[in-house]
């Protein structure tokens, strides 16, 4: 996909009858759900998720599609790194180790997860609402 059809796609979202506050969670949504090791199934939680809760099931569904095999490590890492961190559970980020201390490891991913997900979610919900009223206002001047 060419980076033109990128901006297209969401200037399309920005014109939109959705609210700001629907765009924005569609963001914030999408974007928890990518960061969140969620392994292939973004797309459909988001999905399952759009019948539960009002939000721009478009931008939701493109935002879970940011985790891919290039930057899914990166979050893994992060996740994982954040939640040593607030565990103070050094165990070195190695395969061996994995293996070895499994259920500190997972406990350390997930509460990263959590943490590193919503805070990515936040940035997407103000930053998108921010450029969506812009746009908005702009287009009315």
């Amino acid at each position: 996909m060419k980076w033109k059809d990128v901006v297209a796609f969401f200037w399309k979202i920005a014109n939109s009858r959705n609210s700001t506050a629907e765009i924005a969670w569609g963001a914030a949504i999408g974007t928890f759900i990518s960061v969140f090791p969620t392994f292939g199934f973004g797309t459909p939680i988001v999905l399952v998720l759009s019948r539960l809760l009002k939000f721009n099931l478009a931008i939701a569904v493109a935002a879970s599609v940011i985790s891919n095999p290039f930057t899914s490590p990166f979050f893994m890492y992060l996740n994982y790194k954040v939640g040593a961190l607030i565990l103070n559970n050094p165990i070195a980020f190695d395969i061996d180790n994995w293996k070895e201390n499994l259920a500190d490891t997972g406990l350390s991913i997930l509460i990263g997860s959590f943490l590193v997900s919503g805070f990515m979610a936040l940035l997407a919900y103000y930053f998108s609402k921010f450029m969506v009223e812009r746009f908005r206002n702009r287009k009315k001047t």
